[in-house]
Parts: C-alpha cells; structure tokens; sequence
C-alpha cells in the first residue's frame, strides 16, 4: 500500500519552494537513505517534527520503509515534541531544527546520493501513524492510524477533488495535524502531483506563495481564507479546501466573485477521518464515498466508515448535533455540548454565535459559557472581531433577536481569536481571553551591558530591537515558556528616548489566549514604547 503514495514518473515533481524542487526519485532515493539510517537506531516508531514538507516526507516515508510507526507532536511547541519523543519506544525524534540539541536532524541523513528504491507493501492493518486529536473538545488525545485508514482517505482525496499529476498544492496547515498531512502531503502524492514545502501563515506570504509556486489548490482554513479576499495571487487557483471551522458565508462569496474560486470544506475528526465536504457554506453536506451516516435517538451524528479505528463501535457517535436529508446528505445544528442553562434557559452558543456574526460589521465572533458569581451559575462571553463597532451597538442588535438573558453578559472586542493553526478555537485558549494574564516588572538600563553599544557615540540611547527582544520577549517566555515564535508587530509606538541607567516599568498581558503580547516601558509616569507582538 505505501508503494501507492508515489505513483509518479521519476521526474515527475513531487515538491515545490524555497528549499528547492524535488522529483519522484529524489524522494524515494531519500526515503531509502532515511531508512537504512534507522537501523542503527533501537525498534519501534520514530518522533518527527519537520517543517519542512518535503524532509518530513521524506522522514515519514523512510520511517515506513522501514517497518516503523511515526509519532507526530500536537503542536509545534519544543516541550510537545520532546515529549512526544520520549514516548516513542525508539527514541528517536526526526527534525530539520538547525542548532537543535536532541534528535537526528533528517539533512544529516542525506548526504550523498542514494538510488531510487521501490517502496514495499505493507498489510492494510499496519500501524503508520500517530496524530492528536484538536482539543476543541476536551484535551488532545492520541490516535493511531493503520496503512488502510490514512493511505485510504488520501486515495479518496485525491479521487473526488480530482489531484491529477498537474496538481501543486500550498497548504497553511502543518503537517502533524491530520488536515495538513493529507491535504499537504498525501493526497496530492496520491494522485501523482505535488505540494508546497513551506507552511505560509500570514497573508502576504501565502498570497507570494501562491503566486511565485503557480499553485492550483489552496489547503487553507477559514481565517486565513478571510485575510487573502483582499489580496492578489490567487487568480490562477482551480479551487480551495477549508477545515477546522466553519467557513463564513461573506468569505466564500467573496472569493467566488474576485477569483471564480470554490471552497470546498471539509467536516471529519482525527478520529473519523473525512466524513463530508460541501462547496458553500449552508449547503447540506455531502459524505465521502463509503461513508454512512445516521442520526440517533439523542439527535447525535452517527459515522460508519471503512476509516474508523478496528474495533470502533460503529456507527461511530460524534459530538455533533445532525439532521438527515432525503437526498442522502446531512446539516450540522451544533456540538451537543454547545446547549447551555442561563437563568433557567436553554441556549445554544452556536447560536448566538450565528446570530453575532450576522451583525453588520462582525467579521468574527465566539462564545462562551463560564462560571458567573450571583444568581446565575453561568454566564455567556462573547469574543468579538468588529473593527468600527462597540459594545454597543452590537448588544443591540442581538437584542432583536435573543432573550434578554441569553445575550452575552460580556462582550470583549478583539483584533483575533486565538484559533491554532489548523483554525479550530480550543475552549481554554477561548476561556483564556479573560483570565487577564499580565506580568509587570522592574527592569534598568544598565550601560555596561552591551546594549548601547554602536548606538549611538556620545549618546546612547537604546535601541527598539533591544526593547523587544531583552524587555518584552524575554522575561515573557520565562513566565510562559510555551509561547510561540513571533511572526509580527503591530501598533509599534517609541516615545520616549531610553538612556543608560534609566529606572523602567515593563508591564506585558498576554492575551488571544498566548497569541499576542500586549506592551508598555514606562520611564516613571512617562511612556517609552508600547505595542502588540503577534505570536505563531
């Protein structure tokens, strides 16, 4: 079955980016070398953690070659993968992080040139990999996949979106979540075309992307869709791919009439693999073939699925509220636990999310129910992305609609919601937006730390990238170590001149739940420098 990943012609292409074009043959010669490389190490599946999309298949491939299982991390966080690696029972970790201490870095593995191998058989009930559920509904938990689940749905992928050899595609979603990993790898190897190495995240990247790859699909998810209405590059796309979230209505209208581009999304689970897909927000969904669904007495979606896990009951229950349709497709009415009591009434937070998002102006908009002091055992909290709006108004025009009591007690205005990279919003990353998590602290510049120095002589002031990188992100990932990379600033403001031996207040609050740091240096009661840091 692996042998079918890679139907390609040796020199066909399999992979696209700044790392360089790769054909048929290099991967295969370097999955080859991957596996001879592993038997030196001890049995059992391998941890890998690659960013790059052509060295981790290369990794995953070679791993398979091998008779191995892989281990993929939940997220990208060091502490994640170590602890992912320190579970396996080689192990062993796979990476491409130069400077990295621990692990085999997959680069050290290639050196030379192997000859293309043949990729053997494996049984269909093998075990190849293992992802991690979002934690959208609780915390992550670990799922295998055997040949015949994962190497499957990437077949049937490819068959209904039609992945021919022609086809190249950029995905924002990381490899180790199993959107991106069929999405991004598998299912346009399956079909004998190619994928984008790099995992563009902001919009002008993965509208560059795009453009610069002359890429056919776009595997996104629905915030990133959002920001790329307004840009160029997406003009050559034969079509789109969504997961994580719903899609709104007003993005996928928008990029019909902009681009002619048809967003397909995609509804499944780690544990269910694909279930669905639809090409427009509020058509019914429309299963995969040989998917079957049902709805129980409890109004739960029921999965019966040649991709469930051996053994899985089946149906499969989701936590997903269904109804069934005459013409063999289904509409989602919500998460089962997404019915809430406010005062004594029953409210669904999907919605009241429906209901906002609605509101002229919501871009986006996410609710929750937390613990309430008084007479109310809950409450309802709004995170809200409504540039131009306030409070308001927008209490107002839900009152048009809800009872009095079901509309958010608190509606917080954002500039993002803390969605992780596949686009799902994790009920404590949500939860989070109000736990007010700031750290305030002393800090002096000193003069003799070689901060000043070469700005500037006979004036030393500090300079703004010494601001950031000792005041702001340093003592930040010594409070909170699993903060991500910094991929922007935002609202950068310098005030006021820092000179040696200033005396300095530094007070940051992390907020999107840990996606952005909030700023402000203060010298006494006089600013120096405040901003936003946008987080990976």
């Amino acid at each position: 079955m692996i042998r079918a990943v890679v139907p390609h012609a040796s020199e066909d292409l399999v992979a696209f980016g700044e790392g360089g074009r790769r054909t048929a043959a290099d991967l295969l010669g370097d999955a080859a070398q991957v596996a001879s490389a592993l038997r030196a190490f001890p049995p059992g599946d391998v941890a890998l953690a690659a960013a790059d999309r052509y060295l981790f298949a290369v990794a995953l491939l070679g791993a398979w070659s091998g008779g191995r299982g892989v281990d993929l991390p939940p997220n990208g966080q060091e502490e994640a993968v170590r602890a992912v690696a320190r579970a396996c029972a080689s192990g062993v970790l796979l990476h491409d992080r130069a400077g990295a201490g621990d692990g085999v870095d997959v680069r050290a593995l290639l050196e030379g040139r192997a000859a293309p191998a043949r990729l053997p058989d494996v049984p269909p009930g093998q075990h190849l990999v293992t992802l991690w559920t979002s934690g959208s509904a609780g915390p992550p938990r670990p799922i295998g996949k055997t040949a015949a689940q994962i190497l499957g749905e990437a077949r049937t992928v490819a068959s209904v979106f039609g992945l021919g050899r022609d086809t190249r595609i950029v995905s924002t979603a990381p490899a180790h979540h199993i959107y991106g990993l069929l999405f991004g790898v598998l299912a346009p190897l399956s079909g004998g075309g190619a994928f984008g190495r790099e995992t563009p995240l902001l919009a002008e990247a993965v509208a560059a992307s795009l453009a610069r790859s002359r890429a056919t699909h776009l595997a996104s998810t629905p915030a990133h869709l959002g920001a790329l209405v307004g840009l160029d590059g997406l003009e050559r796309l034969r079509c789109g791919f969504s997961s994580g979230a719903a899609l709104p209505a007003a993005t996928s209208e928008q990029l019909r009439h902009r681009f002619g581009l048809v967003v397909h999304e995609i509804y499944g689970s780690t544990e269910t693999g694909g279930v669905a897909h639809r090409d427009r927000p509020g058509a019914p969904w429309r299963p995969f073939p040989d998917v079957t669904v049902s709805v129980s007495a409890e109004g739960l979606l029921g999965v019966d699925s040649p991709l469930l896990p051996p053994g899985a009951p089946r149906p499969f229950a989701t936590g997903d509220r269904a109804r069934l349709r005459d013409d063999g497709g289904f509409e989602l009415l919500g998460r089962a636990d997404d019915v809430v009591k406010v005062a004594g009434k029953r409210v669904a937070l999907s919605e009241v999310e429906a209901r906002l998002r609605a509101v002229p102006g919501v871009r986006d908009a996410a609710v929750v129910a937390l613990p309430a002091s008084g007479i109310r055992e809950l409450e309802l909290r709004a995170a809200v992305i409504a540039p131009g709006l306030d409070e308001r108004v927008i209490r107002g025009a839900l009152l048009d609609w809800l009872d009095p009591v079901t509309v958010p007690r608190r509606i917080l205005l954002v500039e993002t919601l803390p969605r992780d990279a596949t686009g799902k919003l994790p009920r404590e990353r949500l939860s989070a937006l109000w736990e007010g998590d700031v750290l305030e602290m002393e800090r002096i510049a000193e003069e003799g730390s070689g901060w000043f120095e070469g700005h500037f002589d006979g004036f030393p002031v500090l300079p703004g990238i010494v601001q950031i990188l000792e005041f702001v992100l340093r003592p930040a990932r010594e409070r909170w170590p699993g903060l991500g990379a910094p991929v922007r600033l935002r609202r950068l403001k310098f005030k006021r001149l820092i000179r040696p031996g200033d005396v300095l207040t530094v007070r940051i609050a992390r907020k999107g739940g840990g996606a952005i740091l909030d700023f402000e240096i203060r010298c006494g009661a006089e600013p120096c420098a405040t901003g936003l840091v946008d987080l990976a």
